[in-house]
């Protein structure tokens, strides 16, 4: 008898938020087996994903609606929930999953610390080193604590932030790495000469300290820098630049998957100065582009080992200088960036898919005993 599994998250082809995107490229790639699998759309589905006999996708009801169907779509019989975000939909569904009776496990995941000031201490008392987290309202912080607790099993996307939920959620943690796609993400077969490049992306708000990009460009006049990314600071920034006169740097916007990785191929740095990540997918994807990475190291990600793909800094002055040493050595970067781009070919997709159904589908049986008795 074939088991079934909700993940409920959108395999919508135009949605570019991380977590929905990690859900699609695992699916495409999810081995064929028994195992039934239903996820959500809300309009054009990934032409992969939907390709696929043993997945089925069911449209949300539209505008507000949406919200009621998902958590109505969590009050059916299936035998894995795995991969629920932190929407108050996907809370209520699983609360209510259980108040129903519902004994199927749920498997999370742990891709960022999210808190306040007094999370942060605690945290960087566990890791003996200062720890920062993405600060979020009380209502926000007790849905992903509720989530989080509800778990039957959580997958960490680093063994930093499996050691961090441990600690806070219990020993209900493993580890498995983030994946990127390298048959778009990969290095250039040759770099033109001209000014240094410096880049980086994400989403242009506070959190990921676009400012200090802007400072790095007014120190470093001999170099160009581009940021590229949505959000509300990018009009700000792009004037203010013009009015300090710079004309070395721009905020243009978002970029398609083809169009980030072609322009991470013209660079030749890539900087990422927030405080507060998991792992990010953009220092992986550069470094697949073979760029070196300069990032901070208060969250540990894997995505760079200092000294040889790049460079892990732990201050704003560290950056500036780390930062002098790659634009004044014209060889380096390009050394450090080939080291990066042979890391990358252990985040393929195609490999770590496969890893994230192996595990799951092992981890089923035992999550549903474990479960039934504790239910």
């Amino acid at each position: 008898m074939s088991r079934t599994m909700f993940v409920p998250r959108l395999m919508d082809d135009d949605n570019l938020n991380a977590q929905n995107k990690n859900a699609q490229l695992i699916l495409r790639h999810w081995p064929e087996s028994d195992l039934r699998i239903t996820t959500l759309a809300c309009g054009a589905p990934d032409k992969l994903v939907a390709a696929r006999k043993d997945i089925e996708i069911v449209r949300l009801w539209r505008r507000h609606g949406w919200m009621l169907h998902q958590f109505m779509r969590y009050l059916r019989p299936y035998d894995l929930v795995f991969y629920p975000g932190v929407h108050a939909a996907d809370v209520a569904g699983l609360q209510w999953r259980r108040r129903l009776g519902f004994s199927a496990p749920v498997i999370s995941t742990l891709e960022g610390l999210v808190g306040n000031e007094s999370r942060e201490k605690e945290y960087s008392e566990w890791a003996g080193h200062p720890v920062f987290c993405q600060h979020v309202s009380p209502e926000e912080l007790r849905r992903a604590d509720r989530l989080l607790e509800m778990a039957d099993h959580v997958i960490a996307i680093s063994p930093f932030l499996a050691a961090m939920g441990k600690r806070r959620y219990g020993d209900k943690f493993s580890v498995l790495p983030l994946g990127l796609d390298i048959s778009r993400f990969y290095p250039p077969q040759a770099k033109q000469g001209g000014r240094p490049k410096v880049v980086s992306a994400g989403r242009v708000e506070s959190h990921k300290r676009p400012e200090v990009f802007l400072n790095l460009a007014a120190r470093y006049p001999e170099a160009d820098f581009a940021w590229y990314g949505e959000g509300s600071l990018r009009g700000s920034l792009n004037e203010e630049a013009t009015a300090r006169g710079l004309s070395n740097i721009v905020f243009p916007g978002s970029k398609s998957p083809s169009q980030l990785a072609d322009a991470f191929r013209e660079a030749d740095i890539f900087v990422f100065p927030s405080l507060s990540e998991g792992v990010p997918k953009v220092t992986q994807e550069a470094a697949a582009c073979g760029l070196p990475v300069l990032l901070f190291g208060f969250y540990e990600a894997p995505s760079v080992i200092d000294g040889e793909n790049g460079f892990v800094v732990w201050s704003d002055e560290e950056l500036v200088e780390r930062l002098a040493e790659l634009l004044g050595d014209s060889k380096r970067p390009k050394s450090m960036g080939q080291l990066g781009a042979r890391l990358a070919r252990n985040w393929d997709w195609n490999v770590l898919a496969r890893k994230w159904a192996s595990a799951i589908e092992t981890m089923i049986p035992s999550l549903i005993t474990s479960a039934n008795s504790t239910r």
